[in-house]
């Protein structure tokens, strides 16, 4: 498969979401890509991975039991060598987040691991790693992933990736 369509909302598919986020930052932190993007103009410390098992501790033994988060994740993919590149909007809430990641990224010594940029008209929405690209309408937030009425698109032809990079490249420049 190609590419893979979610349509979700409170009730239905919101579990294909996390699923598929799990997918591909478990497939990241086993082959880091050099680069990944997060594009969103609202941003939170989303659950990524149900740990509450146990069965993602042979990716960090460090975790501990229980959800682990996007900042969790994205400190750890940056520890293996991930560029991490954000791109938000001007909204405040955004800034918590920052702070959050600044500080998580400072504590494991890979603060030159990730480029943090504010646009003020942002509204494109994805995850970009060298092997999918996940785009549509969704935040990474909590709204986004389980309650509002969202579309995703899991893309994994190279030649579209290929295509996206360029686009989502051009925000280094903004």
């Amino acid at each position: 498969m190609v590419v893979r369509k979610i349509f979700k909302n409170a009730t239905t598919s919101h579990e294909s979401v996390r699923e598929l986020l799990a997918f591909v930052f478990t497939q990241e932190l086993l082959l880091p890509s050099q680069d990944i993007f997060l594009v969103a103009p609202w941003i939170s410390n989303i659950s990524i991975l149900d740990n509450r098992q146990g069965g993602f501790m042979s990716l960090n033994p460090e975790w501990t039991w229980g959800d682990i988060h996007l900042i969790n994740i994205l400190t750890d993919l940056a520890s293996r060598g991930a560029r991490i590149h954000l791109h938000v909007n001007t909204d405040p809430h955004n800034r918590y987040f920052e702070s959050r990641l600044q500080e998580a990224l400072s504590d494991a010594g890979v603060s030159d691991q990730y480029c943090w940029k504010v646009h003020k008209n942002l509204h494109t929405k994805g995850i970009l790693t060298e092997r999918v690209l996940i785009s549509g309408s969704m935040n990474l937030t909590r709204n986004g992933i389980r309650i509002l009425d969202e579309s995703v698109e899991a893309c994994f032809d190279p030649e579209l990736i290929a295509g996206a990079r360029v686009h989502f490249e051009l925000y280094e420049n903004d």
